[in-house]
């Protein structure tokens, strides 16, 4: 045992240059992309991420195809820092899902499947004079930056894209792009 011991100890002392020895392996390649750009407005936090609780509706006071809800829900977005050196107007862009059943207005998904135009109903959303914004479309009016701090009035409402009309819980994904003429 005694013997055995020392014989132990240098084997395991010859194997410790095995373990440090350093590979190297081409592991692939990493790409990093950014955009600089030349934003004369930031959008607040309040407005990053905006719920707007459209509420409850009866599904009788929708008419044919095509007609809206009675009831307009407003929103707004609040830009801030913004900056009329760099631009003099902005726009805004909504981006989202729209049905083939009528492109003019955003799909209202039932919540509980996701299925796109289960509801009957399609969201429209309308700039501050209540002209419908077309859905992926560049925008028609500009504002004026004139002021650090803007607040930009929208409103919302549901469109009948098929009958009949399924009840339950609505929701829509719209995401919004500031553009710079």
């Amino acid at each position: 045992m005694i013997r055995t011991l020392p014989l132990l100890a240098l084997m395991i002392l010859a194997a410790f240059p095995a373990f440090s020895h350093r590979v190297v392996v081409d592991g692939g390649r990493v790409q990093l992309r950014g955009e600089l750009v030349n934003s004369a407005c930031a959008v607040a936090q309040e407005s990053q991420e905006l719920r707007v609780e459209m509420g409850q509706y009866r599904s009788n006071t929708f008419g044919e195809v095509g007609s809206f809800s009675t009831v307009t829900v407003p929103f707004s977005l609040h830009l801030v820092e913004c900056r009329p050196d760099i631009a003099s107007l902005v726009g805004v862009s909504f981006q989202g899902l729209s049905p083939a059943e009528d492109p003019q207005v955003f799909v209202a998904s039932a919540k509980a499947t996701g299925m796109p135009g289960e509801s009957g109903l399609g969201l429209a959303l309308f700039d501050g004079q209540q002209k419908l914004i077309i859905p992926n479309a560049p925008p028609e009016h500009y504002f004026p930056i004139t002021a650090k701090e803007m607040i930009l009035h929208f409103s919302a409402r549901y469109r009948v894209i098929s009958l009949p009309l399924v009840p339950g819980n609505l929701l829509t994904d719209v995401w919004f792009t500031l553009v710079y003429p």
